[in-house]
């Protein structure tokens, strides 16, 4: 018997009782459709947690601090601070070559950060605004881009200014105080005007001469504050840029300058106030930029074996990674009693077929039909009631994943306690390879389904299967 005539037997035989085919067919339908759209919202969850964790940091990092001390370590011995460094391996420039030959590693970003205990940051005639606090950072300004810092205003500096150049957060020109002046006056507001402009800070951060002076913390002035600069310490530089706002107001408060710079401010200030055994300068955290998200462990467990403290986002992935992969099972687990409804709805209709058919079963056995074709023709009846509703399914499948991204997308995400930037997102993804796997899927139900009414039905007597009315 041809393939082709018994495609021709299942589909006479399936429209024949088109009524239970089709109620048949609808088990197969809610079972298929639940698994592609429980699938769908567990790949819409994803995108959505990995949308949000990007928000807050670059999930290929891996963040290095120096010590347990963390950002704003004061790198010099007999300070407070130095004693947290000596229980981890120092985080210096050999450091930094070694991190560098580390396998899938693209980028090794350093950052050195300057007390505001050691330099006064001023600007103006006679150093008339001074900034009232600030986080100065030594960056390598041609891995700006790498960073993840964008340019507000302003244009990065290149590799011909380097060294004179500084680059300030979103936040940081309001925070210049005119020393002439008391009180509230005495400080400005970013303020928002009629026209959607901002007022005016008293220092022009892009294009302004701007001075760091290095405390002489030997000589405290009356009032407790320390003189500044000086022959030979203190350094002029220019305003290159402001840096946007990040998501994770990692820069708004944050002054940058070139990083060999910062080196030279750090030993200008052990000199100047004879520190004793003064230790080279170090870097106050490293950021470690890897291949992709899935080399990031890898990366991160070798730093921690060479005996550094590291973090990275791929750590609070995974564990939101193991909450929703719960979420999922549970979903899954939902699809699965559907889908095993339709299968043994399946079974049913195959098995009731069978007794309506008996007597055409002997018909075809005494005409000489091989056992294999019988078989075959009942699998194929099988397979496409699942095919037929896994097709259907996936088409009712796509409608309510429009409707659930039109509707309830931010609700959905909001009562996860996912949130992203920008909304809620598509909180129901179904992508190609979803769709060919729901229908093999189906049919392959469909076939597992019908295996036993099909054997069952080769077993028959050709001549009792004649008898039969």
């Amino acid at each position: 018997m041809k393939i082709s005539d018994m495609l021709i037997i299942c589909l006479r035989n399936l429209w024949r009782r088109k009524g239970r085919t089709m109620l048949t067919v609808v088990g197969v339908v809610i079972g298929s459709c639940a698994v592609i759209v429980m699938i769908s919202l567990g790949l819409g969850m994803n995108k959505a947690m990995d949308s949000m964790l990007s928000s807050w940091g670059d999930l290929t990092a891996v963040t290095i601090y120096n010590g347990s001390a963390g950002p704003g370590v004061v790198f010099t011995e007999g300070s407070s601070s130095s004693s947290s460094t000596t229980e981890k391996p120092p985080l210096d420039d050999a450091a930094i070559e070694t991190l560098s030959t580390l396998d899938n590693v693209l980028y090794v970003i350093p950052k050195m950060n300057v007390s505001s205990d050691m330099i006064t940051v001023c600007a103006g005639r006679n150093d008339r605004y001074r900034l009232s606090w600030a986080d100065v950072y030594g960056i390598d300004f041609s891995l700006l881009e790498k960073m993840g810092y964008e340019i507000d205003e302003g244009e990065a500096p290149n590799e011909h200014n380097y060294s004179s150049s500084i680059i300030f957060g979103y936040e940081m020109p309001y925070q210049f105080r005119d020393t002439k002046k008391h009180g509230n006056a005495a400080m400005t507001q970013r303020q928002q005007l009629s026209d959607g402009s901002f007022s005016k800070p008293f220092v022009e951060p892009v294009g302004e001469t701007i001075k760091i002076g290095i405390n002489n913390t030997k000589k405290p002035n009356e009032d407790g504050t320390y003189p500044y600069g000086g022959r030979g310490y203190e350094y002029k530089l220019t305003g290159a840029a402001v840096l946007k706002q990040d998501t994770m107001w990692e820069t708004p408060y944050s002054v940058f300058i070139d990083v060999n710079l910062a080196k030279q401010i750090i030993e200008d200030y052990n000199r100047l106030n004879n520190v004793k055994k003064a230790k080279a300068p170090q870097y106050s955290q490293v950021k470690l930029i890897c291949n992709d998200i899935n080399s990031v462990d890898g990366v991160q467990k070798m730093v921690e074996e060479m005996g550094y403290s590291a973090t990275s986002m791929a750590q609070v992935r995974n564990q939101m990674q193991g909450e929703l992969g719960v979420i999922q099972l549970i979903l899954g687990g939902l699809a699965a009693i559907s889908l095993l409804v339709a299968a043994i709805s399946i079974t049913n209709t195959m098995i009731m077929s069978i007794y309506e058919r008996t007597r055409e079963i002997g018909i075809m056995k005494v005409l000489g039909c091989f056992i294999g074709n019988i078989r075959l023709t009942f699998l194929m009846e099988a397979g496409l009631i699942g095919l037929l509703g896994g097709i259907i399914g996936t088409i009712i499948s796509y409608i309510i994943s429009i409707i659930m991204n039109a509707f309830a997308g931010s609700a959905f995400s909001e009562m996860l306690g996912i949130y992203t930037e920008g909304g809620g997102g598509d909180v129901s993804i179904i992508p190609l390879w979803l769709v060919l796997l729901a229908l093999v899927f189906s049919t392959v139900i469909g076939l597992i389904s019908g295996y036993y009414p099909a054997n069952r039905a080769v077993k028959i007597s050709a001549l009792e299967a004649i008898k039969n009315e």
